[in-house]
């Protein structure tokens, strides 16, 4: 592309930005429960516009960002979501995306009426329309992984109160695996403690919760020092306390990667947003500091996603970029600037070369129904 093209690509997303603005009240900074979500449209017309702005926006910005050796798909062009969320669970299985529960109202305002309680699947081979599944309990807050075959569902917050009411925010302590064979949730080992705005990842035969608090209503909000293992190779599966860990955030990202668990950023119960990295070895049982996400504001690790790929760690960021560790796991390298900044999204591998980013929403522009797919391009060298 041209650098005359590329002005006129810039200096559109530029006007598309303003008219996020112009078009939007301001969004308030701190949550109620479970993270920072969508500004208000003035109407429906200008959020239509704007979101049709965004989706074009969104394909030049693939287009601009493809790293030399990689490729954009233009054969895949996925729906959007059904509707526009934050604050969900996210996975892919078997080639296909899996959705479950999250925030779908307007920011700071929680109610029973803007919680999502269907898991919803896509198929990704051939792009057709969102499958509703099976039902369950109105959450968000909450976290989603695969291993197996199967699906596993951890906590999150349900709100009791209805649209316009005092807010009564419970976190939960559930836990269920779906089978997609049978279609159904069954229940498995409840965390030990009631538990939202944290993360969850599989690592090895295991999967590992780490951060997060527990809201009880209008008792005081409890942060968690707390981490915990259910491990699927024991006879008898129950959840295994992990060492404590050195730091007490929520709206953080966890990944497994080499053997180990990366717990990133997040908002801490003192100090606000960081961009911090703690890493934990299963086999030493030991937490050390890994290196922090490139930024010098603590927003930048704030409702990130993180997950491993093609043998690298990449997280995305408040900030709209794709960071990838360093090989000697030593630094975090910013890869590109993605389409669309977002926070409390999920971003998923699709293959060794691609990821998925679904959902989430920005300060300027609100929560975004569309589904980005980012080639990564060549593996670094070390």
């Amino acid at each position: 592309m041209t650098r005359s093209n590329r002005v006129v690509v810039v200096a559109i997303a530029g006007a598309v930005s303003a008219l996020a603005l112009g078009f939007a009240e301001a969004n308030a900074f701190w949550p109620g429960g479970a993270g920072i979500d969508a500004i208000r449209p003035f109407n429906s017309q200008t959020a239509g516009e704007l979101h049709r702005t965004r989706r074009v926006m969104n394909r030049l910005a693939l287009a601009l960002n493809a790293e030399p050796g990689g490729t954009v798909r233009q054969d895949l062009d996925l729906p959007d979501l059904p509707e526009a969320v934050t604050s969900f669970g996210g996975a892919i299985l078997n080639d296909a995306l899996y959705v479950y529960g999250g925030h779908t109202g307007y920011a700071h305002s929680y109610s029973t009426a803007e919680q999502g309680n269907t898991l919803l699947r896509l198929n990704l081979r051939e792009a057709g329309e969102w499958e509703s599944l099976a039902g369950g309990p109105k959450l968000q807050g909450l976290a989603l992984v695969a291993h197996g075959g199967k699906l596993y569902r951890l906590g999150g917050f349900t709100a009791k109160n209805a649209e316009g009411e005092d807010h009564d925010l419970w976190s939960q302590n559930s836990a269920a695996a779906f089978d997609p064979a049978t279609g159904k949730w069954n229940d498995m080992p409840a965390l030990p403690e009631p538990r939202s705005s944290f993360d969850a990842a599989v690592l090895g035969e295991a999967i590992y919760v780490i951060g997060g608090w527990s809201l009880q209503g209008p008792a005081e909000n409890q942060w968690h020092t707390t981490a915990w293992r259910l491990d699927f190779g024991q006879e008898r599966q129950n959840w295994q306390p992990l060492p404590s860990p050195p730091f007490q955030r929520r709206a953080l990202a966890a990944a497994a990667h080499a053997d180990k668990l990366y717990v990133i950023g997040g908002m801490q119960e003192q100090g606000g947003p960081t961009t911090r990295v703690a890493v934990f070895d299963p086999q030493a049982g030991e937490w050390s500091e890994g290196p922090p996400l490139v930024g010098e504001q603590g927003m930048t690790g704030f409702g990130a996603s993180a997950f491993a790929t093609g043998g690298n760690l990449y997280v995305s960021t408040f900030s709209g970029e794709l960071q990838r560790l360093a090989p000697d796991g030593s630094r975090w390298e910013v890869v590109r600037k993605l389409p669309t900044a977002r926070f409390f999204h999920r971003m998923l591998p699709v293959d060794d070369q691609r990821l998925l980013v679904v959902g989430g929403a920005s300060m300027q522009s609100g929560k975004f129904p569309e589904l980005e797919i980012i080639e990564l391009g060549a593996k670094p060298q070390p």
